[in-house]
């Protein structure tokens, strides 16, 4: 199993984030948020992060981030 984070460029100006676990070939575990750049993540999404032992990230990155793409 292998967790990932992406970010995709959302409307508005927004950011989405993206978290999934792979098993097997297909994306289990799928979480989405989306928010305003430079805006606090809330705690539920820090929490799966670390639960998928990912990068805690405190604030939404601005556009366009090649660490996350």
């Amino acid at each position: 199993m292998k967790s990932d984070l992406e970010q995709y460029e959302a409307i508005e100006g927004k950011v989405t984030l993206h978290t999934w676990t792979d098993v097997q070939g297909a994306k289990k575990e799928n979480f989405y948020i989306t928010g305003m750049p430079g805006t606090p993540i809330p705690w539920w999404f820090r929490k799966v992060l670390c639960q998928k032992h990912l990068a805690d990230i405190a604030y939404f990155p601005h556009t366009p981030s090649c660490f996350y793409a």
